[in-house]
């Protein structure tokens, strides 16, 4: 079966799906070959090249439109519209790009956003802060390119957007960007395989938080396969958050503070490779906990480097060693 093919049984039949993140690693070569395949669930396809001229209907690559919040627009229209019938159906949104400026302010509901083309990667790079206002279900991200253009967060979604994917993107920050991602209050969210690196090479340039799951609702949330450097982690908060179900795993975090910082003691940490500037007594809780903050018992796997101990298991009885 062709990397193609498993993309399409993926989103056409949910028994045959597989973790995002390996298709996508299988299909860096060939990514682009997706939009030449028709929608499988028989919505709509919509085209967006930043480069064009004049924006068009979006319907072909001929016909693109220039921006992705068009494209947005269309797709919400579509898949809404009663005489389609098609709330139990996906459509996709084919981007690409190279550099080019734009705030998303609406999510696609029941949509993929797929990133295509080459830029510096093999993405397209969308420049600008996105603050989602009105919540959306089903909405996934795939291989886009997230560039900072001021301070504040790079991405933060309202609360209730259950069934949200970030799959295989890249997030870059400013000089004084405060999360790369920030989701409140939704279930079901799938965060896989992104990379939210440094600016410029030097950690001076970092994200103060590279993920931060917030509010009261967070169960069935997948934190995987992300290598992640900022000052925090990864953070959940404390906040009664329903969060039984959700796993941080196989991740590789470098932070000044707090890889992980999992205030719900919730979530399962497993399998995770975790560096921190921060000295750290290994329990996992109290004022001594600087480096990693979770539940012991929902613990397993993980390596940790912080400034007192080297490679060490965590976790452990007793302090690290």
């Amino acid at each position: 079966m062709s990397n193609i093919q498993r993309y399409l049984n993926y989103i056409a039949d949910p028994r045959a799906r597989r973790s995002m993140r390996s298709i996508y690693d299988a299909l860096q070569d060939d990514i682009d070959a997706v939009s030449y395949y028709p929608n499988p669930t028989g919505a709509r396809d919509y085209f967006v090249d930043l480069n064009v001229t004049a924006s068009g209907d979006g319907t072909s690559w001929s016909k693109a439109f220039g921006t992705i919040a068009a494209a947005i627009t269309a797709s919400n229209i579509s898949i809404g519209l009663a005489g389609n019938r098609w709330w139990a159906r996906r459509n996709r949104i084919f981007v690409l790009g190279d550099g080019i400026d734009e705030d998303l302010t609406v999510l696609p509901e029941k949509t993929d956003v797929i990133g295509i083309g080459s830029d510096l990667f093999p993405f397209p790079r969308i420049i600008g802060n996105h603050a989602f206002s009105v919540a959306k279900v089903g909405v996934r991200l795939i291989n886009l390119g997230f560039y900072t253009s001021a301070t504040g967060d790079l991405m933060s979604f309202p609360l209730s957007c259950n069934g949200l994917q970030i799959l295989d993107c890249f997030m870059h920050p400013g000089t004084t960007s405060a999360k790369a991602i920030e989701i409140t209050s939704s279930a079901h969210v799938r965060i896989i395989g992104n990379t939210i690196t440094v600016g410029a090479g030097a950690m001076a340039n970092i994200f103060g938080v590279g993920i931060s799951i917030e509010g009261t609702v967070c169960h069935d949330t997948i934190i995987d396969g992300n290598t992640i450097t900022s000052t925090v982690g990864v953070h959940v908060v404390e906040a009664g958050a329903a969060a039984m179900g959700s796993v941080i795993n196989g991740n590789n975090i470098r932070a000044v503070g707090f890889t992980i910082n999992e205030a719900s003691d919730d979530f399962r940490i497993t399998n995770n490779t975790l560096i921190s500037d921060a000295t750290d007594d290994g329990t996992g809780t109290g004022g001594g906990a600087l480096a990693i903050n979770c539940s012991t018992l929902l613990a397993n796997g993980n390596r940790m480097t912080s400034a007192d101990h080297l490679n060490a298991p965590f976790p452990i009885q007793g302090t690290l060693a």
